[in-house]
């Protein structure tokens, strides 16, 4: 399966349909072009990154390809190789579905990481000037954008309650607004978290931080009723973009993390 050599050099028509139709039903509807036994697409819209799609010995396995070096970092999938001109990773998989689940993935993540919603949020803050009026709604509007891309990259759920409520859930940063250092960093996905509104109330003051394995740390001076009501959480998946900013949060509130 992690073979890219035995793809289908000459795709039958059923299998280029069945590609196609995956790409398009997840946000890659303009075709780009075929060579060597891949068709390539990309998005009809402003979100960046090319992906190719492979099949083999019949259906027996399928392969993604991504030239985004972010969706490339964190898709967490089986590796493939020979990666294709023009690509950055390849991946395979033995059903389909899981194919379909990749790409809806990565389409996610294409639309989440650096520098798409910096881009985003700098269009829609272009006509404003200085005035205090300005100032106030420049953070409004990045906070929103903030949020949006949150709420895309951890799929509208609390990972570590479950809780899908959008009313219920925060887009909690990890740097401050604040006390970030620019715009880039501000609007940069793993500067946050999504969080219940309990757990980002306890993230925001310090009570709780996470350790690069992804695990709850507990402040010594939360009550032990509260403790309680959060609960015993799963691990988070982290990269190591939100390791780093986790670090700054751990040293900000006096954390020390005990090697495991």
């Amino acid at each position: 399966m992690n073979d890219t050599t035995t793809r289908l050099r000459t795709l039958p028509p059923a299998f280029a349909s069945e590609l196609a139709e995956a790409s398009f039903n997840h946000g890659y509807r303009r075709h780009t072009g075929q060579a060597d036994g891949w068709l390539y697409f990309a998005s009809d819209i402003n979100v960046p990154g090319e992906i190719g799609l492979a099949v083999a010995d019949g259906g027996a396995a399928w392969f993604l390809a991504v030239s985004h070096p972010g969706v490339a970092a964190e898709l967490g999938a089986s590796a493939a190789t020979p990666v294709p001109n023009g690509m950055r990773a390849a991946f395979g998989f033995a059903e389909q579905r899981a194919l379909r689940d990749a790409l809806h993935r990565a389409y996610v993540l294409a639309t989440t990481l650096p520098t798409l919603p910096l881009h985003e949020f700098e269009a829609a803050v272009a006509g404003l000037g200085d005035t205090e009026a300005d100032r106030i709604t420049r953070v409004r509007i990045g906070q929103d954008h903030f949020r949006r891309a949150l709420m895309t990259y951890w799929e509208g759920r609390c990972p570590l309650t479950g809780i899908t409520e959008p009313a219920l859930l925060r887009a909690s940063h990890i740097v401050p607004w604040a006390a970030c250092a620019s715009d880039a960093e501000r609007l940069d996905v793993h500067n946050g978290l999504l969080l219940a509104a309990h757990w980002d109330a306890a993230f925001d003051a310090g009570l709780v931080t996470f350790d690069n394995d992804g695990a709850a740390l507990f402040s010594p001076t939360l009550g032990d009723a509260s403790r309680a009501a959060l609960g015993v959480p799963p691990l988070l998946t982290l990269v190591d973009g939100h390791r780093a900013k986790l670090a700054w949060h751990r040293a900000r509130y006096g954390f020390e993390v005990t090697p495991r």
